[in-house]
C-alpha cells in the first residue's frame, strides 16, 4: 500500500485573508488534519469551509499521538499539519512527528505561506540580508542574560520571542547588557493595532502600555554597532568563559578585546579583578 503524504501547512498569523490557495486546498483535500489547538484552527475551518478531522497535537500529547500519526499516514491517508498561526514547528509543536515521518519513510511535503518573524525583521528596519531566529529565552535570569551576553556580539540582527508578561523584564536586561543598541518590537501582526515600536530597549519599554501587555511579543535586537563599546558584564562574562577553556590571562585578554572590540587595556583591568575573584588562569 502506498503510504500517505504529511504536509506542513502555514496559516494566518492574525489576518484570516493571508492564507494561499494551495493551503486551503490541501487542507480541504487532507481527511486528518492535525492542529495545535483545534478550538483555534476550528475557526479557520468555518471560514473557509473545511470539514477535515481535527486531531489534537499538542507538547503534552505529542509522544501518544506520534503513532496515531504515522499509522494514519502508513495507512495510506494524507495527513496536514497546522499551528495556531504561522509556520508549524518554528517555536510550535510539530518537529517530532515530521522527524519520525522522515524515518519512517513517509514523504514531508512544506506549504509556505505566513511567518511572523520574517514579517518583524522586515518592519524593524534592520538589514534582513542576513539575520538569527533565536526563539524564546529561557527564563531564569543568569541563562536569559548568557544568552543576551553571546547575542550582544552578532553583527546581524536577531530575532526572539516572549510572552507578554516578560517583555518588559526581557527588555530591560537587554538594556542592561546592551544599553545603546537599537532594537523594535513587533506584536499583533496583520490585525487592526498591529504596532511596530523602535528605539533603544529602554525606549521601547517606555512604549509599552498596561493594554499593550497581550499577545506574543517579537522583539528584534539590532546588529552590533562598530564603534559600539560593551558593557563591563559582558566582558566578563566573555573572559570566564575563555577562562574555563583552559586559557592563559594575556592569551584571554588579547581574545575578548577583538571580539567585543573593546580596548585591551579596559579588558585587562577586568581579567585582574575576576583573579582577585576568584577566577583561574593557566
Amino acid at each position: 500500500m502506498t503510504t500517505g503524504t504529511l504536509y506542513v501547512v502555514s496559516t494566518p498569523i492574525g489576518n484570516l485573508r493571508d492564507i494561499t490557495l494551495r493551503a486551503i486546498e490541501t487542507l480541504k483535500a487532507t481527511p486528518y488534519v492535525i492542529a495545535e489547538d483545534t478550538r483555534v484552527t476550528q475557526k479557520l475551518f468555518h471560514h473557509y469551509d473545511i470539514t477535515s478531522k481535527l486531531v489534537s497535537y499538542h507538547k503534552f500529547n505529542e509522544k501518544e499521538r506520534e503513532a496515531e500519526i504515522i499509522g494514519y499516514l502508513t495507512g495510506g491517508a494524507n495527513v496536514s499539519l497546522v499551528s495556531d498561526a504561522g509556520t508549524p514547528l518554528v517555536s510550535d509543536p510539530g518537529y517530532t512527528v515530521v522527524k519520525a515521518a522522515i524515518k519512517a519513510g513517509i514523504r514531508v511535503e512544506a506549504i509556505p505561506g505566513p511567518s511572523s518573524l520574517l514579517s518583524a525583521v522586515i518592519l524593524s528596519g534592520f538589514d534582513p540580508a542576513r539575520f538569527l531566529f533565536y526563539g524564546f529565552l529561557d527564563k531564569s535570569g543568569k541563562s536569559k542574560r548568557d544568552a543576551l551576553v553571546e547575542i550582544s556580539a552578532i553583527k546581524y540582527p536577531v530575532i526572539i520571542f516572549e510572552s507578554p508578561n516578560r517583555a518588559k523584564d526581557t527588555l530591560a536586561m537587554i538594556a542592561e547588557v546592551m544599553p545603546q543598541r537599537p532594537a523594535a518590537v513587533v506584536k499583533e501582526l496583520t490585525k487592526i493595532y498591529e504596532t511596530v515600536l523602535r528605539g533603544t530597549p529602554s525606549d521601547i519599554s517606555a512604549l509599552i502600555t498596561d493594554d499593550m501587555e497581550k499577545g506574543e511579543f517579537i522583539i528584534v535586537i539590532g546588529p552590533a554597532l562598530e564603534d559600539e563599546k560593551p558593557k563591563e558584564a559582558v566582558i566578563e562574562q566573555r573572559l570566564k568563559e575563555l577562562a574555563g577553556e583552559g586559557m592563559a590571562l594575556s592569551e584571554a585578554v588579547k581574545t575578548a578585546a577583538q571580539e567585543l572590540n573593546a580596548g585591551r587595556n579596559e579588558v585587562y583591568k577586568i581579567s585582574l579583578k575576576l583573579k582577585e575573584g576568584g577566577v583561574k588562569w593557566n
